[in-house]
């Protein structure tokens, strides 16, 4: 076989078999009854979990049902994990399981149109940690009506439901448009009380319908203020290859997560 057709294997001299990674939530924005503790352990992908990614099903619901068969953690549901805490966690279980830090992440220049791609390091990816004192940020004022919000992260699980959701809804109604729908659809995910109560779904969708449109954007900053307390940083700087400005970028999965191009 010539030297050009040779199959490049990755160093597998002192191959760990499993791995024990902190939350970048460091389990600070569970409930005691999610189970969900500071740190959580991994083991490497066998074929078993390689074939879960060819099941016919929604994207979201692969990966939980992947990390679930290599978490070792045996009281850990995956589909109580933080989005956050989640996309941590299949990163790391990339890393371990294919033994490659280079993720390809496609780019567009703003300036020119380019389109190139750039490839990161994990581990040299920074990571914000949760801490008691971010936790004050959960609670905000809406700037018309006064309500008083209470903030959560959703989880896997939640993510899967919406999705579901979604699907069943545009079955059922073709012609209706999918980002008026999704305008709200995201943002409620994240309230957990208003004015000390926990409303049902349909009230929380009826509230967001009714919301002053200020309040409405308010919420959203702060719904994106929320989500980048903690987790890998999204921030990530490139330059363009053509006309050198700069581009910040975030983290996105895509299929290069555990089928990555050569």
């Amino acid at each position: 076989m010539s030297k050009k057709n040779e199959q490049v294997l990755p160093n597998v001299t002192n191959i760990k078999s499993t791995e024990t990674y902190t939350l970048p939530s460091k389990g600070l924005v569970y409930n005691p009854e999610d189970k969900i503790p500071a740190s959580i352990t991994l083991r490497r992908m066998t074929t078993k979990e390689d074939k879960i990614r060819m099941r016919n099903e929604s994207d979201n619901l692969i990966r939980k049902q992947i990390l679930q068969a290599c978490i070792m953690d045996k009281d850990v549901d995956a589909g109580k994990l933080k989005i956050m805490d989640a996309n941590f966690l299949l990163f790391r279980l990339r890393s371990l399981s294919l033994l490659d830090d280079i993720y390809k992440v496609v780019c567009r220049c703003r300036s020119c149109g380019t389109e190139f791609i750039h490839e990161v390091e994990l581990s040299k990816v920074p990571i914000e940690y949760m801490s008691e004192s971010k936790l004050k940020n959960f609670k905000v004022e809406l700037p018309i009506c006064g309500a008083k919000i209470d903030f959560k992260y959703p989880s896997l699980n939640d993510i899967i439901r919406m999705s579901e959701d979604l699907n069943a809804y545009m079955e059922q109604f073709p012609n209706a448009d999918l980002n008026e729908v999704m305008y709200t659809s995201s943002s409620v995910l994240y309230i957990d009380k208003i004015n000390g109560d926990r409303p049902m779904l349909e009230q929380l969708e009826d509230w967001m319908d009714g919301l002053d449109i200020l309040d409405s954007r308010a919420l959203a900053d702060v719904i994106r203020n929320v989500d980048n307390l903690y987790g890998f940083s999204t921030k990530l700087k490139t330059k363009c290859p053509k006309c050198s400005s700069e581009i910040t970028h975030g983290l996105p999965i895509t299929s290069e997560l555990f089928n990555p191009s050569k």
